[in-house]
């Protein structure tokens, strides 16, 4: 996955790995979809997040962001967050993980254009992937 530590890993929060953005020349950071991405799921295991409630919340974001008409993308990101987290609560009957809600908040924070929502939205998805194979290959108890 990475050639970084565990410790390294849950260290490279995303105030760190997005501290220059989501963008290079305009373009999607690439570690996105990699380092940064097992650097997230190290953090989300951590916090131990199940699968399925990280799936919802994607799933729900993706839905629920084309309803939102803010006219600043971080505005816009931020709501359909908001509320795909408030849905995912209420159908799971439960508090949201918090593992999940900082690293959302941390990520939601450095949206600014258009391009950064769809930069977050392919880093999320990578985050989902990787996610499943790491849960998928864990020893049962």
């Amino acid at each position: 996955m990475s050639g970084h530590t565990r410790s390294e890993l849950l260290a490279l929060v995303p105030d760190v790995y997005l501290a220059d953005g989501y963008l290079d020349s305009g373009k999607p950071r690439p570690e996105l979809t990699g380092e940064w991405a097992a650097a997230a799921c190290t953090q989300l295991m951590a916090a131990e997040l199940s699968p399925q409630e990280l799936g919802f919340t994607l799933d729900a974001i993706h839905l629920l962001l084309p309803e939102h008409q803010e006219l600043d993308p971080s505005d816009r990101l931020y709501a359909a967050v908001k509320e795909a987290i408030e849905v995912v609560a209420r159908a799971i009957r439960q508090p949201n993980n918090e593992g999940l809600l900082r690293w959302l908040t941390a990520c939601v924070a450095r949206v600014e254009s258009e391009q950064d929502i769809a930069a977050f939205l392919e880093h999320a998805e990578a985050v989902r992937k990787q996610y499943a194979v790491l849960v998928a290959l864990l020893p049962s108890s």
